[in-house]
C-alpha cells in the first residue's frame, strides 16, 4: 500500500466546519489510516469572523487525537497548524501566535474565497513573503482568477511559494474548471503537495488515493512520492525546496 502525508485536513472536532464530535474525528482518522495516510497535519480554519478564535479549541482537540493515535496507530505522525483565511490584519494574529503556521515553522497554509480577485492573492502573498513567511497556497486549482495568471504562479513558486491541490479535484469533485486547472498545474510542474482538505466522511472525505490512477499514468514513482510524502515532510521540517 502507498504511504501518504496529508498536509491539509479539517479533522479536529468542534473547531470549524470539519468534524463535529470526537467520534467523527476518530472515524475520519481511521478512514485516512485505512487509505494509507501515515502522517497528518491538522489545519483547522483560522477565520475569526466565521469560527471565532480557534487556538485553544484546536489545541484541546489535537490532544484528544494524539491520545487516540498513540493507542491505536503509533506509526501515525501528527502535526498541527491552521489554514489562514487571509484578511488584511492577519499579521497581528500570526505574530502573537493565535494563528499557527504549519508545525511551527515558516510555512503557512493560506486560503481565499473561490471567486477571489487575482490582485488580492498577489497582494496577500507579497505581504506574507515580505514578513518572512513561506505561503502554501491552499487548493490552488479552485481559484478561477489564476487561469489567466499562471505566469504569476510560476513566479510565486520561483520565490519560494508552495502550491497545494486537493486530491479529489482531479476526479472532478470541485467541477470541471478545478479539474482542468489541476491538470494544467500538474503539466507545468507547479504542484508541490497533494492533500485531501477533508471535512467529513461523505462529501469531503480523507481519501488521498482518489488521485492515484491519474498520477500512475502521468508520473514516476519518485514523482508520486514527492507530491504525496516528501514535500510535505520538507514543509513540517521547515526545509526549503
Amino acid at each position: 500500500m502507498a504511504r501518504f502525508f496529508d498536509l491539509h485536513s479539517h479533522m479536529l472536532c468542534g473547531v470549524d466546519d470539519g468534524a463535529t464530535t470526537p467520534e467523527e474525528m476518530y472515524a475520519m482518522l481511521e478512514a485516512a489510516y485505512e487509505d494509507g495516510v501515515r502522517a497528518l497535519c491538522l489545519t483547522p480554519h483560522y477565520s475569526p469572523y466565521l469560527f471565532g478564535e480557534t487556538y485553544e479549541a484546536s489545541k484541546e482537540a489535537f490532544a484528544l487525537l494524539q491520545a487516540y493515535v498513540a493507542q491505536k496507530h503509533p506509526d501515525m505522525k501528527l502535526f498541527l497548524g491552521h489554514e489562514l483565511g487571509y484578511h488584511h490584519s492577519c499579521l497581528e494574529a500570526l505574530e502573537d501566535g493565535r494563528c499557527r503556521t504549519l508545525a511551527g515553522g515558516r510555512y503557512l497554509l493560506v486560503d481565499f474565497p473561490e471567486a477571489v480577485d487575482f490582485y488580492e492573492i498577489q497582494r496577500a502573498m507579497e505581504q506574507l513573503m515580505g514578513s518572512g513567511y513561506l505561503p502554501v497556497l491552499a487548493h490552488t486549482e479552485r481559484y478561477r482568477c489564476l487561469a489567466k495568471h499562471l505566469d504569476w504562479v510560476e513566479d510565486f513558486v520561483d520565490r519560494g511559494g508552495v502550491v497545494q491541490v486537493n486530491a479529489s479535484s482531479v476526479a472532478g469533485s470541485w467541477g470541471r474548471h478545478a479539474q482542468k486547472q489541476w491538470k494544467k498545474l500538474f503539466k507545468l510542474g507547479l504542484i508541490h503537495v497533494i492533500s485531501t482538505d477533508a471535512h467529513n466522511l461523505t462529501s469531503r472525505s480523507p481519501k488521498m488515493s482518489v488521485c492515484m490512477d491519474f498520477l500512475a499514468k502521468h508520473c514516476s514513482a519518485a514523482g508520486i512520492r514527492e507530491l504525496t510524502w516528501d514535500n510535505a515532510c520538507r514543509i513540517v521540517n521547515n526545509e526549503r525546496f
